[in-house]
């Protein structure tokens, strides 16, 4: 246990205490052996001498008071200074607990976040394996001159493009082109088709393209019917990975 230092008014009265019981005690010895060196002479005791031990015994009484209070604010000063070390203690302990449950906290958080974004990841990869799908369905090709209806050929159609929205950061795996009636009586994988190749007098280009569309990009694969009768549902779907 470390003991505080003492005070400079505490060390003094210590001290005046300490010197006045010293002084008092060799007074009275003093006095005392007077006192019996008088009574063996035979000498009366006068008032005065008598005095002297009352005073001595009151001086006595005054050190021990003086070195009593000293004594007392001494284990005063120590229980404070236990009482200061044991809320120096508690309030490291206190901070210790708050720091390591922020610690606690900021994990679960990061780790609420990360389990957040591997889900989006998993969603977002698995909207990718699905793919991002846009149709539409484009009416037969004629053109129309006064008097006569001439036949529409490949390069006079009017060309479109198809777009289907994905994620900016997407990296496109697959591009998957269908080609259907506008009424169609089988499974869209039946009507898929590659790029250029002909069916039905309608065609895909051969190549897609990618344009950014604000937080998103598209992408977009152009497309042409010019069959003069029938119209044409033109789809594709577009698949990434994230």
């Amino acid at each position: 246990m470390d003991f505080p230092r003492l005070s400079e008014p505490l060390t003094a009265a210590l001290i005046g205490a300490l010197a006045t019981v010293a002084g008092a005690l060799v007074q009275l010895r003093i006095s005392w052996r007077r006192e019996m060196k008088e009574r063996e002479r035979g000498q009366p005791i006068t008032k005065k001498a008598r005095r002297g031990p009352v005073i001595v015994v009151f001086a006595l009484l005054v050190a021990a008071a003086v070195g009593g209070f000293a004594l007392s604010q001494y284990f005063v000063s120590l229980r404070e200074g236990d009482r200061d070390a044991l809320r120096a203690d508690l309030q490291s302990k206190l901070s210790e607990i708050n720091a390591t449950a922020m610690r606690l906290e900021q994990a679960r958080t990061n780790e609420r976040k990360q389990i957040e974004t591997e889900v989006q990841r998993a969603d977002a990869s698995h909207l990718g394996e699905e793919g991002a799908a846009a149709s539409v369905v484009v009416g037969p090709c004629s053109q129309i001159v006064p008097g006569t209806r001439l036949e529409c050929t490949e390069q006079s159609a009017l060309k479109i493009t198809i777009c289907a929205r994905v994620p900016a950061s997407a990296t496109v795996k697959e591009v998957q082109l269908y080609i259907g009636a506008e009424k169609p009586k089988q499974p869209w994988q039946e009507n898929r088709v590659q790029p250029g190749e002909e069916a039905g007098d309608s065609r895909f280009a051969e190549k897609f393209t990618e344009r950014p569309d604000g937080d998103a990009k598209q992408v977009c694969q152009g497309f042409a019917n010019w069959s003069g009768e029938k119209s044409r549902v033109a789809r594709i779907l577009v698949k990434y990975a994230l």
